[in-house]
């Protein structure tokens, strides 16, 4: 990977530890899936002047019906439900347990090969996500299996991401938002009360961190992160994205008063090493 190329991959991870953040701002004054179809619809809106229908192929919108369900409704709804329930740090690593199942489908649908030295990296790096979840700070079992859920939904999303070769990244942002807007609406009525309330007396700092969601996390995150998916094999990108629960370990102690011990710091020490063992081998598909 190019040092230009790690280094937005890098932005990219650091943006999403702040979502962690964000995300727990937010629901706590709005309704988790409410926010959730709030962040799609801002996503949706602000793009979709740069991306009309028509530059999306016949052939591509199942691809985009597909990613309206894996991505935007189960990975973003699972996500703040669960977060809700999570201290950030703890949350983000429950979260990153995608990153295993799509270095694994990748290997597995994309015959993408790797170094042993790879392996190592991988191993180290879950080794210190493992770690961390050693902390007594763990959610309960409804929150780990939420969060978990919305794991293997990102998962999903990666391999479709990939398998699609949409040309139009921002198209596919943009109507993969959209559509699921009334999937998430719809939960919504079903599972929750008080919408309008809520938006109605929500603070600034809500309506921020929905706007941060939307546009730094949806908007520049994931451009960066599909910008990549399109150079580089799952089996490559997925790891670095074990940099998150680490930085969202340490937002969250400046941040939210998060509980700090030297098992978070042992955990956060091993999955830097592991990364940066990842960065040095080479990853590739098989053409």
């Amino acid at each position: 990977m190019s040092p230009k190329d790690l280094f937005a991959v890098l932005i990219a991870i650091a943006v999403w530890a702040g979502n962690i953040i964000a995300v727990k701002a937010g629901v706590a004054e709005l309704p988790p899936l409410l926010m959730t179809a709030m962040r799609l619809a801002m996503v949706g809106v602000v793009l979709l002047p740069f991306a009309p229908p028509w530059r999306i192929a016949r052939t591509q919108w199942k691809w985009i019906v597909m990613l309206s369900a894996t991505f935007s409704t189960l990975h973003f709804s699972l996500m703040f439900i669960g977060l809700g329930m999570a201290e950030a740090g703890t949350g983000a690593i429950l979260l990153q347990m995608g990153t295993p199942l799509a270095i694994v489908l990748g290997v597995l649908l994309f015959d993408e090969t790797m170094a042993r030295r790879h392996w190592v990296g991988l191993a180290v790096s879950l080794m210190g996500v493992a770690i961390l979840t050693f902390s007594p700070s763990m959610p309960g079992v409804l929150a780990s299996f939420l969060l978990l859920g919305s794991a293997l939904a990102w998962a999903a999303s990666n391999i479709i991401v990939k398998h699609a070769r949409i040309p139009d990244l921002m198209a596919m942002m943009c109507w993969s938002s959209l559509l699921g807007v009334p999937q998430v609406l719809l939960a919504s009525w079903m599972f929750e009360h008080g919408q309008a309330h809520a938006v109605m007396e929500a603070s600034w700092h809500a309506w921020l961190a929905t706007a941060y969601c939307a546009l730094g996390s949806s908007v520049l995150g994931y451009w960066i992160w599909y910008r990549q998916l399109e150079r580089y094999p799952v089996s490559k990108l997925a790891p670095y994205s074990l940099l998150t629960p680490v930085l969202s370990t340490l937002l969250g102690v400046w941040l939210l008063k998060d509980s700090a011990n030297l098992i978070k710091i042992i955990g956060i020490s091993t999955a830097v090493l592991g990364v940066g063992v990842l960065n040095s081998t080479r990853v590739e598909g098989k053409q």
